[in-house]
């Protein structure tokens, strides 16, 4: 139990990381929240310091919750044995520590429990866990970001992609190998909906009100 929990406790720590407060504060001599929206996401840093930052930071905000998942499906890979207290599901510690890296990435210690969205965290997590449901994810962001210009959109329309994505995918899987778990994975994908719906409840009322930021927009 205390590795599983370890496992767990490094999405989060890695999920914390934040990665556009670190390149303003120690490149560009400013606090990120101070300026624009005032998040830590990429969409923030390109408006406050350039297109490339805002890509870099959301590239390394997608890995930090690929690479907690793949830690974690690496340990119980080898750890086939592997429970948690309330099930004994090895693929729950493998959802919970994706689930952590998103919360991590809304809520870092370093920035006194405050943070991002979790939209290109969530996606990362969904990259490890299955690339085909990412490919979808990433198809319908894009569209609905490229004609709307509203990057909090997309997360909010993209993020209804990975539950019947889950639901299809690891299905399938289990009609082949006999092996998978779902449950797990499908509460982890309506756990992360709820999030980010929850996350993103100033930019819905912006939205609604015809006041969101646009990507691109400079501050």
């Amino acid at each position: 139990m205390i590795a599983e929990i370890g496992i767990i406790i490094l999405g989060y720590l890695l999920g914390s990381i934040p990665t556009s407060y670190l390149i303003g504060k120690y490149k560009y001599g400013f606090d990120i929240r101070e300026r624009g929206s005032g998040n830590v996401g990429g969409a923030n840093a390109a408006r406050t310091m350039g297109m490339k930052v805002g890509l870099f930071s959301g590239f390394v905000d997608i890995f930090k919750g690929t690479l907690a998942v793949y830690i974690a499906m690496w340990y119980v890979g080898n750890n086939p044995n592997t429970d948690l207290i309330l099930t004994a599901d090895p693929n729950a510690v493998v959802a919970l520590t994706g689930f952590l890296a998103v919360i991590g990435h809304c809520y870092s210690f370093i920035l006194r429990f405050k943070g991002g969205k979790g939209g290109a965290t969530t996606a990362g997590v969904v990259l490890a866990l299955d690339p085909v449901t990412f490919l979808a994810l990433l198809v319908v962001w894009i569209v609905v970001v490229g004609s709307t210009r509203f990057t909090s959109l997309g997360n909010l329309i993209a993020v209804w992609v990975i539950p019947p994505m889950f639901a299809l995918r690891y299905d399938v899987l289990t009609t082949r190998t006999n092996t998978v778990e779902t449950n797990a994975y499908i509460m982890l994908s309506m756990a992360l909906v709820v999030l980010i719906y929850y996350k993103h409840r100033a930019n819905i009322q912006r939205l609604l009100r015809g006041n969101e930021r646009k990507v691109g927009q400079k501050e």
